[in-house]
C-alpha cells in the first residue's frame, strides 16, 4: 500500500490573482502610452521622407522633361503633390509649416504654396517644418541631394 502525501491546498487566492491583474493592466497601460508617442513620431518622420522623395521626383521630372514642375502644398486640406498628379495626405495630427527663402522668411501656415523646379533642377524655398506634439522635423534644401531632413535631436540624414 502506498501513501500519498498531501501538501496542503494548492492554488492562488483571489487577492493574489487581483494583484497580478492590476500589475498587468498597469504595465500594459504604460507600454501603450509609450508606444503611442513612438507611433506619432514614426508617422512624422515617414511623412518627411515622403515629402523629400516627392521633391526629388519633381526636380528629376523637371530636368528630364525640360519643363517647369511644381510641388504644390495645400495646407488647408493637409495634402501635397506634383501639380497635375495625385495628391498625398499629411498625417492628421502633424502640422506642416513652410518658410520662404528670404532674409526674413515668412511663415506659411494656410492656403496653397508651390515649390517650383526649372529645367536645370533649380528651386528656391526656405525650409519645411513638420510638428507633432512638440516634436519637430525640418526639411531643408540641399543643392546636391535636393533636401536634408533634420530631426528632433539634431540628427540629420540625406534622403
Amino acid at each position: 500500500m502506498r501513501r500519498y502525501r498531501t501538501f496542503g491546498q494548492r492554488g492562488f487566492t483571489l487577492m493574489e490573482i487581483l494583484v497580478v491583474l492590476v500589475l498587468m493592466t498597469l504595465i500594459l497601460g504604460i507600454s501603450a502610452a509609450l508606444f503611442g508617442n513612438t507611433l506619432s513620431g514614426a508617422k512624422r518622420k515617414a511623412a518627411a521622407g515622403e515629402i523629400v522623395a516627392e521633391l526629388k521626383y519633381a526636380k528629376n521630372l523637371a530636368v528630364t522633361t525640360n519643363k517647369r514642375q511644381e510641388l504644390l502644398f495645400d495646407l488647408d486640406a493637409g495634402s501635397y503633390g506634383i501639380k497635375g498628379r495625385r495628391m498625398k495626405k499629411i498625417p492628421e495630427e502633424t502640422k506642416l509649416v513652410i518658410y520662404e527663402s528670404d532674409v526674413n522668411p515668412r511663415e506659411i501656415t494656410a492656403g496653397q504654396y508651390g515649390i517650383s523646379f526649372d529645367a536645370t533642377g533649380f528651386s528656391s524655398w526656405g525650409w519645411i517644418r513638420l510638428a507633432t506634439g512638440g516634436r519637430i522635423v525640418q526639411i531643408k534644401p540641399d543643392p546636391v541631394r535636393t533636401a536634408l531632413i533634420v530631426g528632433d535631436e539634431g540628427e540629420s540624414r540625406h534622403e
